[in-house]
């Protein structure tokens, strides 16, 4: 699935200094944990760099919602951190189109 227009966070058509961003859902894979159900790869092309982000977690909330989180790795210290780091312009839309991807996929139910 992929984002109807290119994100675009400010607005902007590009010439502004603002990055157009095409957000692309490759595929999901079911996963077995008590709150994480699926984990989707993400394409970010941004002005023509593509950035592949594997690992994005689909995790049930206790309302029967569907929260959407980056991928994570265990720190030194034993929490868990983000993998990578997305201002919330990216995040944003990244969280709405693997949502709506789960949910036409059946995997999620609508807000």
């Amino acid at each position: 699935m992929t984002s109807n227009e290119p994100t675009n966070p400010a607005g902007g058509d590009g010439d502004d200094g603002n990055a157009l961003v095409t957000i692309t859902v490759l595929n999901a894979q079911p996963a077995s944990g008590k709150a994480l159900y699926a984990l989707v790869d993400v394409e970010l092309l941004i002005e023509g760099v593509e950035v592949v982000i594997y690992g994005v977690q689909a995790r049930r909330v206790p309302d029967g919602g569907t929260s959407i989180h980056l991928p994570t790795f265990k720190a030194a210290d034993g929490t868990w951190q983000p993998a990578i780091k997305l201002p919330s312009e990216l995040r944003g839309p990244l969280g709405d189109i693997v949502l709506e991807f789960l949910v036409q996929e059946g995997l999620a139910k609508p807000r």
